[in-house]
């Protein structure tokens, strides 16, 4: 039997929230998780896309921080991609998009597109992205560079 300790908690005791490539979240309370990384660097790299959201409401609170995992605010929420097989695509949620896509841009990330279950739709119906390791990794074309929207007449 293998146990786990990352500041006194005891992981096998957590609820599981999600696995990934990357590793493991669990729920330390209602207000917190600890994501535990596979990986040293890869949770390096989350931790310094974290820090450069930290002013930002689009992006979780950091609490703490270790060698190979991070614990930060537990977004309580939908993911979007199960959020919109169930509520349309409103003129509000759209403008809540390119809010979180300005805030991307705003704190410095240099991959300016995620996965849609990487969004969170919270109960105040706000929009948050739980996963940002990748976030400095490469320079992508936005719609607005490549003039996309000049193209559909937007």
């Amino acid at each position: 039997m293998k146990i786990d300790f990352y500041e006194e908690l005891e992981i096998e005791k957590l609820e599981l929230l999600g696995s990934g490539t990357q590793g493991k979240v669990y729920r330390i309370d209602f207000d917190r998780c600890i994501k535990v990384f596979k990986s040293r660097h890869i949770c390096e790299d989350e931790l310094k896309t974290l820090l450069m959201g930290q002013m930002d409401v689009h992006f979780p609170r950091l609490y703490s921080a270790g060698e190979n995992y991070i614990i930060r605010e537990c977004i309580n929420g939908i993911p979007l991609n199960k959020y919109l097989l169930e509520h349309p695509l409103t003129p509000f949620l759209s403008g809540r998009i390119i809010k979180l896509y300005e805030s991307m841009k705003k704190v410095g990330y240099k991959r300016l597109d995620t996965a849609i279950f990487h969004i969170f739709v919270t109960p105040q119906n706000e929009l948050k992205l739980i996963d940002t390791s990748k976030a400095l990794k490469k320079n992508e074309i936005s719609p607005l560079d490549c003039g996309w929207l000049e193209k559909v007449g937007i």
